[in-house]
């Protein structure tokens, strides 16, 4: 009976415990980070940081924009050590 009633605690307490954190979201304190130095905003992510939908015209027109602007060339060398 008593581990009947041990258990029956637990569960009630787990499923509170989660709706309690699904109703309170974590405010950050610290302020967002900033962009890139070049001061352009990236087209591949949203708002929120994560990945905006694109389609592949977009995709193909960013594409082209980091080649004219020597952007894709830069990073080649920079991260891959021009491997």
């Amino acid at each position: 009976m008593k581990t009947l009633r041990l258990v029956a605690t637990c569960a009630v307490a787990l499923s509170l415990g989660q709706a309690w954190a699904q109703d309170n979201p974590v405010q950050s304190a610290t302020p967002p980070a900033a962009q890139d130095v070049g001061g352009t905003i990236s087209s591949s992510t949203g708002e929120a940081g994560s990945a905006a939908k694109l389609s592949r015209q977009q995709v193909y027109q960013d594409l082209i924009r980091s080649q004219q602007s020597g952007e894709q060339s830069r990073l080649w060398r920079d991260l891959y050590h021009g491997q």
